[in-house]
């Protein structure tokens, strides 16, 4: 019998059909993930080790597709934007795959040096040594914070009276994708213009 051109199962098939089964709201479990796969879970074992193999491996595919490419020669708020937006929008695409990638620590190469340019970027702005770390997980945990944000629901607040404070702003708001995208973009001018001024 000919040899199929192509390997039947690896990482990224494994990955990519993961990631598929928790965006459409199931439960990331091994048998049914192998089943789907058409694999016996000695198949599946021998390329990824066990449920953190599985998350290693979605977000080994996931660093791929959102590839971060530091702005040329920008300065460091630039650099700062496009790493923090390379985040956001991988974490928007698949908010239910971040709360797995959360649980697992990070030691993909490719994601690495997303966060790596992150810590330049911050000795290029003169942030003290021992608040650059610190800093760098704000702004994951601001990423990925607008990233969930993005499930709430259409209608936000819902004031009981007409005189709440929040009433007459609610009627100007946007809504959906494009509150969620002005949430992010006011919240990482406000970091932003903290960090400014925490190097002053």
């Amino acid at each position: 019998m000919a040899r199929p051109s192509s390997p039947l199962l690896s990482r990224e098939k494994i990955a990519l059909a993961a990631i598929a089964m928790i965006d459409a709201g199931e439960e990331l479990k091994i048998q049914p993930l192998a089943k789907k796969l058409g694999v016996s879970l000695s198949s599946l074992y021998h390329h990824v080790d066990g449920r953190e193999g599985i998350v290693h491996a979605m977000r080994e595919v996931l660093s791929r597709e959102y590839a971060f490419a530091p702005p040329p020669e920008g300065a460091w708020q630039d650099t700062l934007r496009a790493g923090v937006g390379a985040l956001w929008r991988l974490y928007a695409d698949h908010p239910r795959v971040l709360i797995h990638l959360l649980g697992v620590t990070i030691q993909e190469p490719q994601t690495l040096r997303l966060y790596e340019s992150l810590v330049v970027s911050l000795r290029r702005a003169g942030l003290p040594e021992d608040e650059i770390l610190t800093t760098v997980e704000v702004l994951d945990a601001f990423a990925f914070g607008i990233a969930i944000d993005a499930l709430s629901p259409t209608e936000i607040f819902a004031p009981d009276t007409p005189d709440s404070p929040l009433a007459g702003l609610i009627d100007d708001h946007p809504t959906g994708t494009a509150r969620n995208e002005r949430v992010y973009r006011t919240g990482l001018d406000l970091i932003i213009t903290g960090i400014e001024a925490r190097v002053r």
